[in-house]
């Protein structure tokens, strides 16, 4: 059977292989000797072959789903294509000899002396519920730090914080782990993972935009902005309806004002009413990243090399290349500020 796991769907965890219907560790040992265990949070998939694991599966509880205390809260963006991930450690056990640590340590090791080769695919899950997991994406290590806190009896517990990068595809084969974990092979694996230990490019979820690295391997995902105003934001709202101007998406709490030329750059425009146009966080940041613009004529133009594996994006961009946007009757965006924005695409 071809089963994969999906960005955003749920499997049954049933706590054992042997369970029929058990999607999670069953699906993974498949015709394997041994599989993950169902232990905490950081599990490995063996290989006869090699003392590194042939994936790593990290498993992040939703709050109150662990009957253990946890101080070490995750940050799973899946949406922003990052994932910050704790480490194991108690005062018992120090970060810097956890085993599980030392397998995802030495996979960060690897990644920074340029044997990507010999790096294994990250995959995240979350634990919504008890019995219940949902992928969060398959990832490469990015940069880590060392962080601590205080136990109840005042200890200091540092531990480690693992950043990740989410590449750009939705799904992952299982079969691939089966491959890896025989014979090491990467025929099956999503392309992007190719790409990356080919080049060491991190081609992103859920855009596919190519990051940059910044001081070394760490990554920025905010630049300095100059603030817009409560009210002016409420008066842009109200003027497009309340509503994304590319899919209409109405929840107030997606909804983000997209400048047309960045108020970084021109401080003078934040605030100009037809510098903006109300977009959904998500189609904000491909905006954002030039991965699309609007013309002139309000018409959608896609770069040639933009591939979003988010089938979202493809729906509402890609495959409306071309299609001429209907702004509400008291909207509009100056053709003056989209001309000097496409004028600066190479692509278009």
């Amino acid at each position: 059977m071809n089963r994969a796991f999906k960005i955003g769907e749920r499997y049954r965890d049933t706590g054992s292989f042997r369970n029929p219907d058990d999607q999670f560790l069953r699906w993974i040992r498949g015709p394997l000797n041994s599989g993950i265990k169902n232990t905490g949070g950081i599990r490995d998939l063996g290989t006869d072959r090699s003392d590194a694991p042939a994936a790593l599966v990290l498993v992040s509880n939703d709050k109150g789903v662990s009957q253990h205390d946890d101080p070490w809260e995750d940050t799973l963006a899946v949406n922003s294509g990052y994932i910050c991930y704790w480490g194991d450690a108690k005062a018992e056990n120090p970060y810097d000899e956890s085993k599980q640590n030392q397998k995802i340590k030495s996979a960060f090791d690897r990644k920074a002396s340029g044997r990507r080769e010999e790096v294994p695919p990250v995959l995240v899950f979350r634990k919504p519920q008890s019995g219940t997991v949902e992928f969060c994406g398959l990832c490469v290590p990015d940069h880590l730090e060392i962080h601590s806190y205080h136990d109840d009896s005042g200890t200091q517990i540092p531990n480690y914080l693992f950043h990740f990068s989410i590449l750009n595809t939705q799904s992952v084969p299982v079969s691939w782990l089966h491959d890896r974990a025989r014979t090491n092979s990467s025929e099956n694996a999503p392309e992007v993972w190719k790409q990356w230990v080919r080049t060491g490019d991190v081609k992103q979820w859920p855009t596919g935009e190519l990051l940059d690295a910044v001081g070394g391997t760490i990554r920025r995902y905010e630049q300095p902005e100059v603030a817009v105003s409560d009210a002016f934001r409420a008066e842009t709202f109200e003027r497009y309806g309340r509503a994304c101007t590319l899919t209409d998406i109405r929840e107030e709490a997606l909804l983000d004002l997209a400048h047309v030329l960045p108020r970084s750059e021109r401080p003078e425009l934040a605030e100009h009413p037809e510098n903006v146009f109300v977009l959904n966080s998500l189609h904000h940041r491909a905006f954002d990243a030039h991965l699309f613009t609007i013309d002139s004529e309000y018409r959608i133009r896609a770069s040639p090399s933009f591939d979003p594996a988010h089938p979202f994006l493809k729906q509402t961009i890609v495959d409306r290349q071309g299609e001429r946007l209907t702004l509400p009757p008291d909207a509009r965006v100056q053709s003056e500020f989209l001309e000097e924005l496409n004028s600066s695409l190479s692509w278009l």
